[in-house]
């Protein structure tokens, strides 16, 4: 099952289109694109995102995820682009039979400068032909659970990542990037134990330890740590 849907608000073009998959473990997996048409350059920038419904059906999610999809959006293109892709999107839910997964893709292109022509126009759709939304891109997918209030959990790294994650004292100078932990907020003491991340990102190892059993999302950068079903478990 495939739907796409285009919207044409001012100088900002949102192309929808969504897929139906059944699967053991229900989710809804979301693919968003937001280019920014400039006088000199085009700046895509891209996230990916999958939620893990548990036992919450997927007409009863869907708006909760689009409002969490939306809050990484700018406040004018969010303004555009919550509802439609609201709409959309729970139409999509309501046909698909029960126990599917919902895989979304958003591809939002929008000029920086406000009052833009039909050439202007043009040139959003010419990119989105040429150079179309493809999940493939995505190098990194962002895991979530979301719960029966509508919340979202975290979805917590491989136990034996966790483990992986060398220790070493802090010294400042020697190739540390930060010079205090982002999770506690302390300063770094000459001699502390810290870990760094895959994504050269340092903490207090007991910190990063207590923050990866909870969320496998670097807390600086976003960058997304194995889980478990990605990281094989000793």
């Amino acid at each position: 099952m495939a739907n796409l849907e285009t919207h044409h608000l001012g100088d900002t073009i949102i192309q929808l289109q969504a897929r139906g998959v059944l699967q053991a473990r229900p989710q809804v997996v979301v693919h968003l694109r937001v280019t920014e048409f400039g006088d000199v350059s085009i700046s895509p920038e891209m996230i990916s995102l999958r939620f893990h419904l548990g036992q919450l059906s997927l007409p009863r999610a869907v708006p909760a995820i689009i409002s969490f999809v939306a809050s990484n959006l700018d406040a004018k293109i969010r303004q555009l682009c919550e509802h439609p892709l609201l709409c959309f999107a729970s139409q999509i839910a309501v046909e698909l039979a029960a126990g599917s997964s919902l895989e979304l893709l958003i591809d939002i292109g929008t000029f920086l400068a406000p009052g833009c022509s039909a050439p202007d126009t043009e040139l959003i759709y010419e990119w989105m032909f040429y150079m179309p939304l493809q999940e493939q891109e995505m190098a990194f997918v962002q895991d979530y659970n979301i719960e029966e209030d509508g919340g979202f959990g975290g979805v917590p790294a491989s136990k034996s990542f966790i483990e992986s994650l060398g220790r070493s004292p802090y010294g400042q100078g020697e190739g540390f990037r930060e010079e205090e932990c982002v999770i506690c907020l302390e300063d770094f003491d000459a001699g502390a134990e810290v870990s760094t991340t895959p994504c050269s990102h340092s903490f207090h190892s007991q910190c990063i330890t207590q923050w990866l059993e909870e969320s496998h999302i670097c807390p600086i950068c976003r960058y997304p740590m194995p889980t478990a079903s990605s990281y094989p478990q000793g």
